[in-house]
């Protein structure tokens, strides 16, 4: 960045740069005194940082970003990579059976230049991406491994299987292409450029029901997104006098469409996701019962009140706030039993122009403070015991994860039951241990199988027989804190080492925490009351590091790639090796 700067291009750039530094932790100084490593770690920071503005709005988890990063060689211009069905994050192992009818598919295509300008290059290299990758022809009868990295590929065949899995459902698809720089202005040649891209992916796209768009994050736009609030501070404005059945408890209120809609969405009017996690059913789609509450929300002279003909809606909270007789503020509101009515409403609400709102009608909600977190849990589970849900589903609600995450909170550790919930609060992010991740550390030491917690993040829990070893069966929570301590840490010091791109560290770092593991106890097999006796001073930087190099050896000599990551080649050769039970080579 060797051209002057304005004002808002060196805010930015210190706002980068200073978040960059607090994310390094104890290795700030290390890292600092070598500018070649910290120039990289910075430029890897920011993808996962601009991935995080341009999603913010999706809510989602720090893991699920650096899922979608696959900025490194021949990525094709492509830093972050990320497909929404109806705004929930698709993996390779998402079940698509249940989508309803006219899905929303969003793809977002984002590149990251840590400098002052927007360039050509970008878009030459999107067009080709276009001709090769998203056309789904070209894609098929051609190898194009040599010329992209494996996290692009596997992207585009997620992207494929899953378009052609619902292409019967008349899916509503909207490419987004996002370039991400600090700089200030758009050269005509680069708006030219854009537009042969959307020309061109609209001619493999032609459907009335695809939209294609390109924006351009230049510095003023990072500092508006940056500082835009997430909405943390509920306020619901009600239409009648409430019933209250316990004060600061358990109230009954009445809501107008409007009022409740406000509440449930964001700024830009974007249906706030995270709180609605509890409610396990997500929306059905197109099912009778909705469409019912479509057509009731939809038929203006009526003489029923809508809440007359509607359950409404069952809303747990940590705290309530009457403000006045009519206005209540709710912390960390969450909606056990309501989501389908919720999403009719907001449908309907978004199909009206805000001026032309004019809705008198009512909701009935039902908000309560539970006493404890088991009768939290149970509240969950009796207003969704109404449809046969996965169990997989509900995890979080055994009792085992609440004493996890009492027992970590001890640790000064936050185990996030409810998804963002620890981030939502504000807390660090090297101290939130999700379930899905612990779950990963448990599957990667105990069942030697880190090849499985890589290619599965989101039906790990599926399996009864596995859930019960590693939680129904196991009241040793030491083990629990262990593993969440031992692979935080390893995947902090493989990134300090910025030696690796951050696909490769995805795709190395549960081996490392096997390796790590099996060599400080000697043993190829590691049970979970072994786990829990670690002395985790002996998982030291050193040990890691060279654990780390063992095992991207290993990986590099299989093909270096995810797909050597996810399958079993590279763990049956580390369990064979002697090295992993063999000393370190430390002095």
């Amino acid at each position: 960045m060797g051209s002057k700067m304005d004002n808002s291009q060196l805010i930015a750039s210190q706002l980068i740069k200073k978040s960059f530094e607090e994310s390094l932790l104890d290795k700030k100084e290390e890292i600092k005194s070598d500018s070649s490593k910290s120039n990289r770690m910075l430029h890897d920071y920011f993808e996962i940082f601009s991935a995080n503005l341009i999603l913010k709005t999706f809510d989602l988890s720090d893991e699920e970003i650096e899922k979608g990063i696959v900025g490194s060689g021949n990525d094709g211009g492509c830093d972050g990579l990320y497909l929404f069905v109806n705004e929930e994050l698709i993996f390779d192992d998402t079940p698509l059976e249940n989508i309803k009818k006219n899905p929303r598919l969003d793809v977002y295509i984002i590149q990251s230049k840590f400098e002052t300008s927007f360039k050509e290059d970008v878009f030459n290299k999107w067009k080709n991406i276009v001709d090769n990758l998203f056309s789904i022809e070209s894609f098929q009868e051609k190898d194009f491994s040599k010329r992209y990295n494996s996290d692009v590929l596997e992207f585009f065949e997620r992207f494929h299987h899953t378009f052609l899995n619902l292409i019967t459902k008349s899916p509503i698809v909207s490419f987004k292409f996002i370039y991400v720089s600090l700089g200030n202005e758009v050269h005509i040649n680069v708006k030219q450029q854009a537009e042969e891209l959307v020309s061109n992916l609209k001619e493999l796209f032609p459907s009335p029901n695809t939209a294609v768009n390109v924006d351009y994050i230049d510095a003023q736009k990072i500092l508006r997104l940056y500082d835009a609030p997430s909405k943390t501070d509920f306020v619901l404005h009600i239409s009648e006098t409430p019933i209250i059945v316990q004060e600061e408890k358990e109230y009954i209120v009445l809501a107008n469409l409007n009022q409740y809609f406000s509440f449930i969405t964001n700024e830009n009017e974007k249906l706030i996701k995270h709180i609605f996690e509890a409610n396990v059913r997500d929306y059905q789609g197109p099912t009778t019962v909705n469409k019912e509450i479509a057509a009731t929300l939809k038929q203006l002279d009526s003489k029923e009140d809508f809440w007359w003909l509607n359950n409404g809606v069952t809303m747990l909270a940590n705290s309530i706030d009457q403000k006045s007789t009519k206005v209540f503020e709710i912390k960390n509101p969450e909606i056990v039993n309501g989501l389908q009515t919720s999403t009719e409403i907001y449908n309907y609400l978004t199909g009206i122009k805000k001026e032309e709102r004019t809705e008198q009608r009512k909701v009935l909600i039902r908000i309560i403070v539970p006493e404890t977190e088991a009768s939290r849990d149970s509240i969950i589970l009796a207003t969704n015991s109404q449809t046969a849900i996965p169990k997989a589903i509900l995890r979080g609600t055994d009792s085992i994860h609440r004493e996890i995450e009492s027992y970590l909170k001890t640790k000064g550790l936050f185990y996030d039951r409810r998804k963002n919930f620890y981030k939502n609060e504000g807390k660090p992010k090297d101290k939130i241990i999700s379930i899905p991740f612990l779950a990963q550390c448990l599957i990667s030491i105990i069942l030697k199988k880190p090849n499985y917690a890589r290619a599965r993040p989101s039906t790990l829990l599926n399996d009864e027989e596995t859930y019960n070893e590693l939680y129904l069966n196991n009241k040793n929570l030491y083990s629990y804190y262990n593993a969440a301590v031992i692979g935080k840490k390893i995947k902090s010091v493989i990134n300090s080492l910025g030696i690796y791109s951050t696909s490769e560290q995805s795709d190395i770092s549960f081996y490392v925490m096997y390796v790590c593991s099996a060599k400080i106890s000697g043993s190829s097999e590691i049970s979970l009351k072994q786990l829990g006796e670690f002395k985790l001073d002996d998982v030291t930087d050193e040990k890691i590091t060279e654990c780390a190099e063992y095992v991207y050896e290993k990986y590099k000599q299989f093909g270096g790639n995810n797909k050597v990551a996810k399958g079993t080649n590279l763990i049956e050769s580390i369990i064979s090796d002697d090295f992993i039970i063999s000393p370190f080579s430390l002095k």
